[in-house]
């Protein structure tokens, strides 16, 4: 019957058409399937591969805005640098101001909005991807407001290639580092003799989560690799002890370590330090014993803020030991700062 209807060139030409569609249907999935990769993180490859140059406008657009994308982000971390510089040189230099002051309130709602600024800039940032993703996912390339007028200027998504090569070698490092540091601190010994104590709860400013959540053990071994990877160098393996801070683990660290860095928040009374955001716990100089320190302590880091404040009772409650204080506010990137240029270099001349 098939016979009658069809005949041989007609077949024929069904086929070959049949073919031609078969491999236009595997080629525009393999289209897609770059284009999704493009926002995966394979753009910056793709780019130099060439296949922003070809005449595929279809990759060449998702190549493009993915870059751009990536761009986005560059701006808002260096926005986010430059507020951060500009407020550390205002409150240092100029203000100064005391923690009575009222006008901290003021400030402190400032950053809240800041914050939110931030997070409303990197919700519009996903979104713009999410939005290019979807679009590589079903063949198409839609217009996305701004981002399609910056994926235009081929010198910023040259500045992006760079940018986002770096990011992906540091992204890589920084794993490195954290499954490095989590590793050396995993088991510690039964005589440590460093300490990291960290505050619980206070680290996002929203109300709901402000006083609750506390990042999770292995980032506190990543803030401190450099600290961290000099005491195995100095004592072997196992001798930082990172803990939750609270009154018992400071007493313990002061009397047993050599090092110790209290990573807080400042207690409300000027001088001390809280240990829990939560239940608003303090320590003070006042609340020591007279030769509490053990008499190997030699070196004590304080980051919360106005701790300075008693910097002579500190000293004089932890001696022998040096002890760093900020009769200021302080900042998280100072310490970071602090950590990565110079905690290493103190932890190996201990003694």
């Amino acid at each position: 019957m098939a016979a009658f209807l069809f005949s041989p060139a007609q077949t024929s030409r069904h086929i070959r058409v049949t073919r031609y569609q078969a491999f236009r249907a595997r080629q525009q999935m393999r289209y897609r399937a770059l284009g999704v990769a493009c926002y995966l993180g394979f753009a910056p490859l793709f780019w130099l591969m060439g296949i922003e140059q070809r005449k595929k406008d279809f990759l060449r657009y998702h190549c493009r805005h993915s870059l751009a994308v990536s761009l986005s982000m560059f701006f808002i971390i260096a926005a986010i640098v430059v507020a951060d510089v500009l407020e550390y040189g205002y409150t240092t230099l100029y203000w100064k101001p005391g923690p009575d002051d009222p006008m901290l309130l003021v400030a402190g709602l400032a950053g809240l909005m800041g914050s939110f600024i931030v997070f409303v800039a990197l919700v519009l940032v996903w979104l713009a991807w999410l939005i290019g993703l979807l679009g590589a996912w079903r063949g198409r390339t839609p217009p996305i407001p701004l981002l399609s007028r910056l994926a235009d200027h081929t010198g910023w998504l040259r500045f992006s290639l760079g940018w986002s090569l770096l990011a992906r070698i540091g992204l890589v490092l920084l794993v490195f580092a954290a499954v490095h540091g989590a590793a050396l601190t995993r088991a510690p010994a039964q005589s440590p003799q460093v300490y990291i104590l960290y505050t619980n709860g206070g680290y996002i400013p929203v109300p709901t989560l402000w006083a609750s959540y506390t990042p999770p053990r292995w980032t506190f071994s990543l803030f401190f690799y450099p600290i961290v990877t000099a005491a195995a160098r100095h004592w072997g393996p196992g001798r930082v002890a990172i803990q939750p801070l609270s009154e018992e683990t400071f007493r313990n660290a002061i009397r047993n370590g050599r090092f110790v860095f209290v990573a807080s928040h400042g207690g409300e009374e000027a001088g001390s330090f809280s240990y829990s955001f939560e239940s608003r716990g303090e320590i003070s100089p006042a609340d020591l014993q007279p030769g509490e320190a053990g008499p190997q302590l030699r070196f004590v880091y304080f980051s919360a803020c106005y701790a300075g404040y008693r910097e002579a009772e500190w000293r004089q409650a932890l001696a022998p030991a040096e002890v760093v204080t900020y009769a200021r506010i302080s900042y998280v990137e100072e310490h970071f700062i602090w950590v990565w240029t110079k905690g290493a270099e103190i932890v190996s001349q201990l003694k």
